[in-house]
Order: structure tokens, then C-alpha cells, then sequence
């Protein structure tokens, strides 16, 4: 037992000169930081259930969004956050981006990180559903973003 536990630590000690850790967290480090682990990529999403929509910038249409399609289209590994898309509504060119809820009835959380992204949604028309009738009121403090639990 002891042996080993000499040889492993010698083995550690090599593996790790050299080898330095940046001070500055790297962009997916900082958003695997702030974010639940749930909504770190399009297969958790899949394999949890989660329900996922989509909101358009320019017409407001919120729609659900198909998470086999979403792994078909991108692969189970990719990330939602900062995602955008065109809106799908006839004769709309807006941009539309994801909101993610892990349970029906839990709060809609926005999967927008940068900056420049959040920065227009105050402009945004109000959500509605496909069909023109308005989508359920939403407070504020629901619509969650990063580090916000």
C-alpha cells in the first residue's frame, strides 16, 4: 500500500511540472461557472427533459424548440447559450434565441451570456405564441440569466 501510494505521488509530481494554470478563466470555463449544469449542452438537455423555446428579437413569437432536431442539427455536445437562429414565423427575418425551464412551471431562464446579446431585449416586443395570442405573463426576477440559481 505504501509503495504504491510513493509511486503515485512521484507519478503526480511529474505530470504536473511544468504545467501551469491560467489566472484568467477561458470563455467556456467562465459559462460552465456561471450556468446550471443542465443547461451545458443540447444532449443533458435531451437526456433531462428539459423544455426549451425559442424567442424571436423582432416579432416576439415564442416557440417550442425540438431537442432531437437541436442534437441532429448540432451535435449532443453543443451549447444553447449565446445561440441564435432566424425566427421560423412567415415573413419575419429577426433573430430569435433560446430560454430553458427544467421542470413545467419552473421559471424560463434566457440562455444569453454575452453582454452585447442581453444588452436589446428591453427593446423586444412582447412574447407571443404562434397562433397571436399572448404568451403567459412573466415577471422579471423569473426570467433568469447566469449565476442566478
Amino acid at each position: 500500500m505504501e509503495r504504491h501510494g510513493r509511486l503515485f505521488g512521484r507519478a503526480a509530481g511529474r505530470a504536473t511540472e511544468g504545467f501551469a494554470i491560467p489566472s484568467i478563466m477561458t470563455d467556456t470555463a467562465r459559462i460552465i461557472a456561471l450556468w446550471p449544469r443542465w443547461t451545458s449542452s443540447v444532449g443533458v438537455m435531451q437526456r433531462l427533459q428539459i423544455q426549451v423555446r425559442t424567442q424571436c428579437r423582432r416579432c416576439g413569437a415564442l416557440m417550442r424548440a425540438d431537442l432531437d432536431d437541436l442534437v441532429a442539427r448540432y451535435g449532443a455536445s453543443a451549447s444553447l447559450i449565446d445561440r441564435q437562429e432566424r425566427c421560423r414565423m412567415v415573413a419575419c427575418d429577426g433573430a430569435t434565441f433560446y430560454l430553458a425551464a427544467r421542470r413545467h412551471g419552473e421559471p424560463w431562464r434566457i440562455l444569453l451570456d454575452a453582454a452585447t446579446l442581453r444588452d436589446g431585449l428591453s427593446l423586444c416586443p412582447p412574447a407571443h405564441l404562434a397562433h397571436g395570442r399572448p404568451a403567459p405573463v412573466a415577471n422579471a426576477p423569473d426570467l433568469r440569466g447566469p449565476g442566478r440559481r
